[in-house]
């Protein structure tokens, strides 16, 4: 049986960076690792760690040995290898350009933009295939959400008030 690992004599600047990481971290692993540090710094064991956080013994040891040689920083999600992105700066700024204005002003025949038409609009543009999934994925990363279009007639829209407001807004995306 391995002896109980402790970590202790954390530096109170250290404690309130591990409190701002968990509170303010976006990667859930980032997130479970210092719930780990937090949680046997209350002075649970490592068994008890492993099963609030649905984790094994090993993986709690690595991450509490790693906390006391590196610190915080070593509890931070690291940049994993794979193949780099096909849309560059320039495309995404492309992209942005393309949907502020009507598709039908660069030749498509649609009255609205879907994921697959800017994939075909960036191949035309700059000779790369991309997926339409692909293109999804960046603008989700722009904060640019894609929707089904809903149509509507256009007399009875502009009957409805704020009708001009919200027409300017979204011309003024």
């Amino acid at each position: 049986m391995r002896p109980p690992l402790r970590i202790i004599n954390v530096h109170w600047r250290q404690k309130a960076r591990l409190q701002a990481m968990y509170a303010g971290t976006r990667c859930p692993r980032t997130r479970i690792r210092v719930q780990m540090v937090l949680l046997a710094m209350k002075g649970l064991t490592v068994s008890e760690i492993a099963e609030v956080t649905y984790q094994s013994d090993d993986t709690v040891r690595r991450w509490l040995h790693r906390f006391r040689d590196q610190g915080c920083d070593g509890l931070l999600e690291e940049t994993h290898p794979g193949r780099p992105a096909d849309l560059t700066p320039a495309i995404e700024n492309f992209l942005v350009g393309c949907l502020k204005r009507s598709p039908r002003k660069l030749g498509v025949q649609r009255p609205t933009w879907t994921t697959k038409t800017l994939a075909s609009q960036v191949q035309k543009k700059f000779g790369i295939g991309v997926s339409d999934e692909s293109i999804r994925q960046h603008l989700q990363r722009l904060a640019i959400v894609c929707r089904r279009p809903t149509w509507t007639v256009k007399h009875l829209a502009e009957q409805q008030p704020g009708y001009a407001q919200k027409k300017a807004q979204l011309q003024g995306f």
